[in-house]
């Protein structure tokens, strides 16, 4: 009887296994190619460029335009985007007494309503890595991700997919109605869906 049971439950756990991997095959995001890099100055292009065409250095501007400019930038630069890596870490190591759904292998894509999509850099390309990455995440009450660490896939593809999840945003995790936080993971997919077995 205890083995009927143990071979059932063995059973159960495989078939689970594997309709979770197929869930997240199904539903990885897939990352796109690595966009050709813009020219710098140096090389040709940018507005310093542009701005030097018949040989001439650029105009300066006036003391009063210069001073303008720069109390505009010291302005903004003290205000603080709340969702930047510092303020990110900040809210991530702070004591949370809320709620805490999930764990490490809940499965989390389809709850995401934005994502932008990882780059498959040129550097990983040439290396030849390809395949699913899993990042695990903990998202915050308002949807947005706190913390993000790849935990599987090829190596050279984690910094892109780390990337890629902490400018997601899902649905806003609650529990009877409260807001809670989230633990989980996301599986993207680098190079075609037949390459992603390797590693």
């Amino acid at each position: 009887m205890n083995k009927t049971i143990r071979s059932l439950i063995f059973l159960s756990t495989m078939v689970l296994l594997c309709a979770g991997a197929s869930n997240a095959q199904r539903g990885a995001i897939a990352a796109v190619d690595e966009p050709p890099a813009r020219p710098t100055a140096a090389e040709g292009g940018g507005a310093s460029a542009s701005a030097k065409v018949d040989g001439t250095a650029p105009r300066q501007t006036s003391n009063t335009r210069r001073k303008r400019t720069t109390n505009s930038r010291n302005r903004t630069a003290t205000k603080t985007p709340t969702n930047t890596a510092a303020a990110r870490e900040r809210r991530a190591a702070a004591k949370y007494d809320g709620f805490v759904i999930g764990d490490k292998y809940t499965f989390l894509n389809f709850e995401v309503i934005s994502a932008d999509p990882p780059y498959h850099t040129r550097v990983a390309k040439a290396a030849g890595a390809s395949g699913l990455v899993q990042v695990e995440v903990l998202i915050d009450e308002d949807g947005s991700v706190l913390t993000a660490k790849g935990r599987t896939g090829n190596k050279l593809l984690w910094p892109e997919a780390e990337r890629a999840a902490l400018t997601s945003k899902f649905n806003r995790p609650t529990v009877y109605g409260k807001p809670a936080r989230a633990i989980g993971f996301l599986v993207y997919r680098f190079g075609a869906a037949d390459e992603s077995d390797n590693d």
